[in-house]
């Protein structure tokens, strides 16, 4: 495991909520070609929105990626998967036995529009839960979503079998689900969930970027 520690504590000011931000950095970039985490939407980086939002709600941030050297600059802690070639739901339990928090953010590095609203609306919704998660008409959002520590033994479990699919292990624990009506409320569009695996994702969020800069 890889793991740079950062020069000086960075996003530990009070007042935020304190759950780890996990960042997911470790796709294979197969569709788009290169990096996704560095295209550009608007004048920023994705990665660099990513972490600018996550800055505002967490008091730690976490990046998961098997090739650290980009991040670095970020001053943030990086972890390679514990094992590796697991896809994201390895990604997910290698944020869960690396961090602090009992319950975890977890985000793709290639979503532009998080809203920070929605996601203190999912944290302040976690009561008893163990996964805290938006569902929309396409269904659940599982690189949107909080994961507490108790699912590890269930994702070791599906690792160990070889089974991939993130969602698998949720019949085993505590689900609250964040319906289509709550979402609304926080971002009608659902801009937050949009991820980019082609050139016309980018051409979409670089239109979405204009939009919101024009307002």
């Amino acid at each position: 495991m890889i793991i740079f520690e950062p020069v000086s504590p960075l996003f530990y000011d009070k007042g935020k909520i304190k759950m780890t931000g996990i960042i997911l950095a470790g796709g294979k970039n197969k569709r788009i070609g290169q990096n996704k985490s560095f295209l550009k939407v608007g004048n920023r980086t994705i990665i660099e929105r990513v972490v600018s939002t996550l800055s505002k709600i967490f008091n730690e941030i976490i990046i998961i990626s098997n090739t650290p050297e980009p991040y670095r600059s970020f001053g943030l802690k990086i972890y390679s998967d514990m094992i590796p070639g697991k896809n994201s739901l390895g990604g997910i339990y290698t944020g869960l036995s690396v961090s602090s928090s009992q319950h975890n953010f977890f985000v793709a590095c290639d979503m532009p529009f998080l809203n920070e609203n929605l996601i203190k609306y999912m944290a302040e919704s976690i009561n008893d839960s163990d996964i805290v998660i938006p569902k929309t008409k396409k269904g659940y959002e599982p690189l949107h979503a909080i994961y507490s520590k108790s699912c590890i033994p269930f994702i070791k479990k599906q690792i160990d079998q070889n089974q991939l699919k993130i969602i698998d292990f949720f019949p085993y624990v505590t689900v609250k689900k964040i319906e289509t009506g709550e979402i609304d409320i926080c971002g009608p569009e659902h801009t937050a969930f949009l991820n980019l695996n082609t050139e016309q994702d980018l051409l979409d969020a670089q239109a979405i970027s204009e939009s919101l800069d024009k307002e």
